[in-house]
């Protein structure tokens, strides 16, 4: 690419008066909201309310992998 590098970040109302002509602008412009602010998340009230215990991300590795290289033909 021979581009200046520079970027550019649109305003939301610009987003929303190109979303008219652009539907991927349309998406943009109400997709928006999840790059304003960051996101706090806890699944407390769902473990709480179906008895569920999360697997850990070196646990679900570990088995996700294992299953890989015993059902795939190498």
């Amino acid at each position: 690419m021979h581009g200046s590098g520079k970027l550019l970040v649109l305003p939301k109302w610009l987003l929303k008066a190109a979303g008219w002509f652009i539907p991927f602008m349309r998406e943009a412009y109400e997709l928006n909201y999840q790059d304003e602010f960051s996101f706090q998340f806890s699944s407390a009230k769902f473990e709480k309310a179906f008895d569920f215990t999360p697997t850990s991300y070196e646990e679900g590795i570990k088995s996700t992998s294992e299953w890989f290289l015993e059902n795939t033909n190498t």
